[in-house]
């Protein structure tokens, strides 16, 4: 998996985090515990989104301290704050339908952040950028699969709420671009 679908599901559930609305379970949907109700596709869902949260987290945490341009830094800062809050949202939802999730980022995407972290000033920046940008992209994808092939509400919803919130990123991350 890439640093771009990492990203991508982490941004697909940001939404319900960052509205600060109720539990998924409060918005009129079927009770959301049991495995049986979950689809691989809303499992596969939510561990991506899980493991892309802890990648954005740790992405923005980078860029705060890296970061040359204003923009960059201010951004990671902001990732940072909506993903740590989103991820508490999946970790939410995945505990009551008993979906286990990762305890760290995938292998892959670890090793692209290493990898950016070694460069400096400007270059730091375009690589931070072109992965954050790419990663959103595929966020919005991410979220209409999981509407369109997923199976429960609680997740559905996660990733219908998440669609504004990734274009907001989006918008950001292509500004400071250029």
């Amino acid at each position: 998996m890439s640093l771009r679908v990492a990203f991508a599901g982490a941004a697909a559930v940001a939404a319900m985090a960052l509205l600060g609305g109720p539990p998924v379970s409060a918005l009129g949907g079927p009770p959301v515990s049991g495995q049986a109700e979950v689809s691989k596709q809303d499992r596969k869902f939510l561990r991506l989104a899980h493991q892309g949260n802890l990648a954005e987290i740790a992405a923005g945490r980078v860029a705060r301290v890296k970061g040359a341009d204003d923009a960059v830094r201010s951004i990671g800062a902001v990732l940072v704050t909506d993903h740590t809050r989103l991820d508490e949202a999946v970790k939410e939802v995945a505990d009551r339908l008993d979906v286990t999730l990762p305890d760290r980022a995938a292998r892959k995407d670890r090793m692209m952040l290493r990898h950016i972290s070694r460069m400096h000033g400007r270059a730091f920046d375009r690589a931070w950028l072109t992965a954050m940008i790419a990663g959103h992209r595929q966020a919005l994808r991410l979220g209409e699969q999981e509407l369109r092939d997923g199976s429960s509400p609680a997740v559905k919803e996660l990733a219908q709420a998440a669609a504004p919130v990734i274009r907001k990123h989006l918008d950001e991350l292509l500004q400071a671009e250029k």
